[in-house]
């Protein structure tokens, strides 16, 4: 990495010192921008009617596993399904919202093995009868400001990692069932600082700070809720 890096600073210094031309890039292919997935977005409507039901459903990478959970599906994404994050009273929160009839979230008895868009999930979610799905993920990233010797802390067990840091946010968005419509989205995160965690086999800081990450979108998603009623009743 180092080695790269030095290479890199001298490539830099040797170009700024030398009379050079670049020619400039081809210019952008304008079909990116009108994508016919993209109209679609721009023509979907606001459809939900209230009282309203909503679905609720975690979504993570193609093939996702951790310590106590794994994805369903194959495909663009998968659907966890073990409340490793979640508790009982989550959904009752929800559900005490105005302008919200009931709370369910979706099995892997009303998705498909396959997995590639939304319409994967707003299928299950038309299933049992939701005007609205709450889709969220979850993303974790484990760092250390720690640099370490090569052998003495490893081989000699005197590693302390007392500057370890999990970070973690949740996201997520609220779709119409019926035509796709994003009625907005919420984003949260959490910062938590954990001693030995990779080498005490213990998994605690990084639920913990999912958790967190989860807890607060879900209080976001109170007032984010409230705003969506007033606007579209």
């Amino acid at each position: 990495m180092k080695t790269h890096l030095t290479a890199a600073v001298i490539l830099t210094l040797t170009l700024s010192s030398c009379a050079t031309y670049t020619t400039p890039g081809r210019p952008a292919d304008m079909a990116t921008f009108t994508d016919p997935k993209v109209k679609k977005a721009y023509v979907a409507r606001p459809a939900i009617r209230f009282p309203a039901n909503i679905a609720i459903v975690r979504v993570q990478e193609g093939g996702y596993r951790s310590a106590d959970s794994k994805g369903y599906g194959e495909g663009a994404y998968s659907v966890v399904t073990t409340r490793d994050l979640e508790k009982d009273g989550d959904i009752e929160t929800i559900a005490k919202l105005p302008g919200i009839e009931g709370v369910v979230a979706l099995n892997r008895l009303l998705l498909p093995s396959t997995l590639n868009s939304d319409a994967d999930l707003r299928e299950a979610a038309a299933k049992l009868q939701a005007d609205a799905l709450l889709i969220y993920t979850v993303s974790t990233e484990f760092r250390s400001d720690a640099v370490l010797p090569p052998l003495t802390v490893l081989s000699l067990g005197l590693l302390n990692l007392d500057k370890y840091r999990v970070n973690s946010s949740a996201s997520a968005v609220l779709m119409d069932t019926k035509t796709g419509y994003i009625y907005g989205a919420i984003e949260e995160g959490s910062n938590k600082t954990s001693g030995a965690f990779i080498f005490d086999g213990s998994d605690a800081a990084r639920k913990n700070a999912e958790r967190e990450a989860y807890q607060k979108m879900l209080t976001s998603f109170g007032p984010f809720w409230q705003r969506i009623y007033t606007r579209y009743r």
